[in-house]
């Protein structure tokens, strides 16, 4: 990603948007679409879509939350990339929608490129570093520290797509959103870092990790101000939890030294099932209940509400809901319904790593709390 200043792009009132979905529902996904504005796809290349639709579709997505919408962008210019010259045909379009009108001399433009299919040997970073140069030899200035507003473009088919908007805030939402991300363990941690982002949960205590192993939610888990007890009976990655800042994992099994080791250790290893491990558990408060284990939606929910007594009043939920078919709504209904005694469910959605799965975050509420 490369930042620049410039002139201000004008405003237009965009028809037309680039919207990424859930890869596994599509249906789902394109049900939710219709439920907000009627659309047309104008282009399309697996969850990545462009479409036209009523100009009013960012603000109906953000006043009700999307389950199967990653994210959209509005789109104000579109054309076809030559391929004879493939960055000059780029470099024109952004060139024209950053000179489209004045600008202010401090505010400063990020420019984003996401190259879905158009492998002209150039990778989404060079691009972005090509046309940055030839920004600034046509008098912007490179600036990485506090970008107002971003130039962003999606190289779709054998089209480039470009779009603008103002940056208000420190969170800026990618293209593509797993682009620039990294883990310590597995793939999976990318779930629990991206639920907490979603949900904006921001806590601190003692959490419990069901089906922990090799370890990347209990990571995050720890090094989020949490204490954590991991329950699995296969081993967590010791050396990949280190590099992760992890200073000391215990491996228990007496429930005797459970409480003592928690207070010394943060992540306590119960190697054990969850059923046989709750049994160790008497005593405990949590504060957050995590559940990532590769079980069908009832039997995961069916441990977590025997998991349920050990949280506080106002506890939290995070858990993956494991879809066997596409029919994603029946198991919204499902986890709904067998949650709703214990729980208060927060939101569900499909984030970006997740797969054949959603993601639930729910707060507990105690016998008598309504």
């Amino acid at each position: 990603m490369q930042i620049y200043s410039g002139t201000r792009i004008e405003k237009a009132e965009a028809m037309l948007y680039f919207v990424k979905t859930a890869m596994f529902f599509e249906k789902s996904s394109l049900d939710e679409l219709k439920s907000l504005s009627k659309f047309k796809i104008v282009d399309k290349e697996l969850n990545n879509l462009i479409i036209e639709a009523d100009s009013g579709l960012l603000e109906k997505m953000k006043k009700r939350d999307a389950t199967f919408i990653h994210s959209a962008f509005k789109i104000c210019l579109r054309g076809k990339i030559s391929k004879g010259k493939y960055l000059d045909s780029l470099y024109a379009p952004v060139l024209k929608a950053i000179k489209s009108a004045k600008m202010g001399k401090k505010e400063v433009v990020v420019l984003e490129c996401y190259d879905i299919n158009n492998k002209e040997g150039y990778s989404a970073k060079d691009i972005e570093v090509n046309l940055g140069k030839r920004l600034i030899r046509d008098g912007c200035t490179a600036d990485l520290v506090n970008p107002s507003r971003r130039v962003y473009m999606v190289l779709l088919n054998g089209n480039y797509y470009i779009g603008q908007e103002k940056l208000s805030g420190p969170r800026m939402v990618n293209l593509d959103p797993l682009r620039r991300v990294a883990y310590g363990i597995s793939r999976a941690e990318l779930k629990i870092e991206q639920a907490f982002d979603e949900f904006k949960i921001d806590g601190s205590g003692i959490a419990i990790d069901l089906g922990a192993a090799p370890g990347g939610w209990s990571g995050f888990l720890a090094t989020n101000g949490y204490k954590v007890i991991a329950i699995d009976t296969a081993d967590l990655d010791l050396k990949s939890l280190s590099k992760m800042g992890i200073k000391r994992v215990t491996v228990e099994k007496s429930p005797k030294n459970i409480v003592k080791s928690l207070s010394n250790s943060d992540i306590v290893h119960l190697k054990s099932r969850s059923a046989e491990a709750l049994g160790m558990l008497r005593g405990i408060q949590a504060d957050l209940l995590a559940d990532d284990m590769n079980l069908d939606c009832r039997t995961s929910i069916g441990e977590i509400n025997r998991y349920a007594k050990l949280l506080r009043n106002g506890g939290i939920l995070v858990m993956t809901i494991k879809c066997i078919t596409r029919n994603a709504p029946r198991y919204i209904r499902e986890a709904k319904r067998m949650l709703k005694p214990a729980f208060r469910i927060k939101g569900i959605k499909v984030l970006p790593s997740n797969r054949q799965e959603l993601t639930l975050y729910a707060v507990y509420k105690c016998s008598g709390v309504p």
